[in-house]
């Protein structure tokens, strides 16, 4: 497709972030910044949750943009987070509600215990001021790494997670929560499309054949992560395995060199995405 004909169809982003879980901007500054960039249609993925799409809704509709509901799921194999993304999801639905307010109180949990060895570091924060930057009930390890720049104890962001928070850091703590094939079974029965998140982050290649066989839709594609042989690579393993290859910018701040549009992917693919959500319900009844 060349970059005239992508222009005309028009670009969507359907991986970002908002205050809502880990990102900076408010659900109002995120369209406004994703109707500067030039975005036709967005999806709000926030974290184990599904506020964001009626927070970020009536912006959208004022400023022109589609938007789509989703949300990434965090699941856990192997001791690491492998993150799921459900597009249209029923936020009304029964199971994943009570699921996601489970993830909520074992997000405090583990935000406690790791504050607890942080202290046993000599570092002190407390469990309210870690939550002041905390603006929904997602509260993880991006936000006692803001309270801990604010606090002096480390310069950066980068820095707190290197020194601190990182997985086999002094003060990580290991996440527990639902596996991806259990994840992927939730969004379904909500209704949902589940697509594996930046795969080449989650690093879990060798389950992909596994999580199609429980209803894996998709895998980004479009991804910052996943540029040249490694882009090439998930796209060869989306055809392998007839998958969706989804994406965006997986946007957080606006410090982060990849903002919203920052893949340009072209529009087709949330029509493809729409076709496989009224493919599944269909096939459903």
């Amino acid at each position: 497709m060349t970059d005239a004909l992508k222009q005309k169809i028009g670009f969507a982003d359907l991986h970002l972030h908002t205050n809502l879980s880990d990102g900076s901007l408010t659900p109002l500054e995120v369209v406004k910044l994703s109707k500067r960039k030039g975005l036709r249609c967005i999806s709000v993925t926030d974290h184990d949750t599904l506020a964001s799409y009626s927070a970020t809704k009536p912006y959208a509709d004022e400023l022109g943009i589609e938007i789509i509901p989703g949300i990434e799921v965090s699941a856990v194999w192997q001791g690491r987070d492998v993150h799921i993304l459900g597009y249209f999801c029923d936020p009304t639905n029964l199971a994943m509600n009570m699921e996601l307010e489970e993830s909520a109180k074992q997000r405090i949990s583990r935000a406690k215990a790791i504050l607890k060895k942080l202290s046993s570091l000599g570092v002190n924060l407390s469990f309210e001021k870690v939550m002041t930057y905390c603006k929904g009930k997602v509260v993880g390890r991006p936000h006692i790494a803001m309270a801990l720049v604010d606090e002096e104890y480390v310069s950066n962001f980068g820095e707190a997670f290197n020194k601190y928070l990182a997985d086999g850091a002094p003060a990580f703590v290991e996440k527990r929560g639902l596996n991806p094939q259990q994840t992927i079974r939730l969004i379904e029965n909500a209704g949902g499309i589940a697509v594996l998140a930046h795969p080449y982050k989650s690093n879990v290649d060798n389950l992909i054949p596994d999580l199609v066989e429980v209803g894996l839709k998709g895998i980004e594609t479009y991804s910052p992560a996943q540029k040249g042989a490694v882009g090439r690579r998930y796209r060869e393993i989306a055809e392998r395995y007839s998958l969706l290859g989804t994406g965006g910018s997986d946007f957080h701040t606006e410090n982060s060199p990849y903002g919203p549009n920052c893949m340009k992917m072209p529009y087709t693919v949330v029509e493809e995405l729409r076709e496989c959500r009224e493919k599944f319900r269909a096939e459903s009844f």
